[in-house]
């Protein structure tokens, strides 16, 4: 049983590798663009798949930070009963319809597109896709530990979406997440191929625009403050 589900799981990575690379060919060979515009078309087009999801995320963080003057009364005054304390938050979660792991799903969604336009990028004649001229503003999309402006970017774009949609707490431990996973990101972005880094800043880039425009024009219409 668990070499089938094994298999299953190979054949599954393939299959979505192997529709990313078709995806990145029609760009490339029917917009006439190169492999690096053909890679945010791509960006792009994931983003607005996944948009219902990142519109259930935008509106749980933003219902997250609403209600967290409530949490906070809730935690300090059932800090010596966690059953009730819990009980309490999740009503409190139910009541004004918040998911607290919401913020997390479009994201996981996103890995095995990342894992499998690694392996397009690694192995690119394994999809008949020709990367001699994989060039973008200067960079080779196939290469990796060369770009250092791809990651500060990166680091820099992963802060400012993380500032935006942190939930503000005393916590410290956040604030510390805060910097650092930024920083782990610019350092992730620059071990890995150009071309991962370049869905990757572009995704982040669209997510906090995305972020933007949905706060301004839609959530806040349509969840009240709490008293």
């Amino acid at each position: 049983m668990s070499d089938y589900r094994k298999e299953k799981g190979v054949d599954y990575a393939l299959m979505i590798s192997a529709i990313l690379a078709n995806i990145l060919k029609y760009f490339s060979e029917n917009l006439g663009v190169g492999w690096g515009m053909a890679i945010i078309f791509l960006t792009v087009l994931v983003k607005v798949v996944l948009f219902p999801l990142s519109l259930s995320q935008i509106r749980s963080m933003e219902g997250m930070k609403k209600i967290q003057p409530q949490l906070k009364e809730i935690q300090d005054k059932y800090k010596k009963n966690p059953e009730e304390q819990q009980r309490r938050m999740m009503e409190l979660y139910q009541k004004n319809k918040v998911n607290p792991l919401g913020g997390c799903l479009p994201l996981l969604l996103q890995l095995p597109i990342l894992w499998a336009l690694f392996s397009v990028l690694r192995t690119p004649e394994n999809y008949n896709i020709d990367f001699t001229n994989a060039v973008f503003l200067t960079m080779d999309l196939t290469k990796s530990h060369s770009y250092w402006l791809l990651a500060v970017i990166s680091g820099a774009s992963s802060f400012l979406q993380q500032k935006m949609t942190t939930v503000q707490t005393a916590d410290s431990s956040q604030t510390t997440m805060m910097y650092f996973m930024p920083i782990f990101m610019g350092w992730i972005t620059y071990t890995l191929k150009a071309g991962i880094g370049l869905y990757w800043v572009a995704s982040t880039v669209l997510g906090i625009l995305q972020q933007w425009i949905t706060t301004k024009f839609f959530i806040r219409e349509e969840q009240p403050s709490i008293k």
